[in-house]
């Protein structure tokens, strides 16, 4: 079994650096990296790449589109330059990330899952909230409630205070880690494609750069007839560093408005 684990480099150099190193540790040569270049400070990038060489990390593929093209575009752009044939997964995730377990990539290597499935999602804690992150969505995101949320990030001072009633629920209701089931759609913080899947979705574009990739990755897997898998054997951290963080809130929301409006006018009409 081989993985390509495609990253995003956006100011974050040691977060990725350290994600890097400690899931070689984890992998016993089972994942390749692809080192997507979104971010605007070219000096942190060639110290990364310097000493990715300088301590004979050799597996690691830099690319570099020259802008930002966003989280779920960066693993859209890269398989379109890669042979698909030589992965049997394709893994998009957060460089704030670790591993519940040494043997992650081992198990996954050794699970034998239905050939329909087109996602796994493994179980994701998430240490400031102390809870649980996955499922995402057992099921699909009705119409209305997009409706509702495209009007609250339209307006960001309605969407801070949504926000906010959203996160002081989450710290008060903890999410319990859920058994093995179908889901919808994944955390996007961590999601795992299998290759046939991937041979499906060359070539589509993703219509914005940030935000609501998760409910796209669940409308093309209905699209191609592809299901999406919770596996709570599979465990990852989530640290939550929230690179997206930096972000103006005002941008922030401009962002999850457009994102969820690209998704009702492309997957709802």
């Amino acid at each position: 079994m081989k993985c390509l684990n495609v990253i995003v480099f956006y100011n974050n150099r040691n977060e990725v650096f350290d994600y890097i190193k400690e899931t070689m540790s984890n992998s016993n040569g089972y994942v390749d990296f692809a080192l997507v270049v979104n971010s605007d400070i070219s000096s942190e990038h060639e110290a990364m790449i310097r000493d990715l060489i300088n301590i004979g990390i050799n597996n690691v593929r830099v690319f570099d589109f020259g802008k930002n093209v966003g989280y779920l575009n960066s693993l859209l752009e890269v398989i379109l330059l890669v042979d698909i044939n030589d992965y049997d997964y394709f893994v998009l995730s957060n460089t704030d990330i670790r591993y519940q377990t040494e043997s992650f990539y081992k198990d996954l290597s050794e699970k034998q899952y239905d050939k329909r499935i087109g996602c796994i999602a493994p179980s994701v804690y998430a240490t400031k909230s102390g809870s649980y992150s996955n499922p995402h969505y057992l099921n699909r995101v009705s119409f209305n409630k997009l409706k509702r949320l495209r009007f609250i990030y339209k307006h960001p001072n309605i969407g801070r205070f949504y926000s906010l009633l959203a996160f002081l629920k989450a710290n008060k209701v903890k999410g319990e880690k859920k058994d093995s089931c179908y889901v919808y759609s994944p955390h996007g913080c961590f999601m795992i494609f299998t290759k046939s899947f991937i041979s499906e979705v060359i070539g589509y574009k993703y219509g914005v750069k940030l935000y609501s990739e998760e409910s796209c990755v669940g409308e093309l897997l209905i699209l191609y007839e592809y299901k999406c898998y919770y596996d709570c054997s599979l465990e990852v951290i989530h640290q939550e560093s929230t690179v997206t963080g930096k972000i103006d809130y005002k941008m922030k929301y401009k962002l999850w408005y457009e994102s969820i409006a690209y998704i009702i006018d492309t997957f709802y009409k």
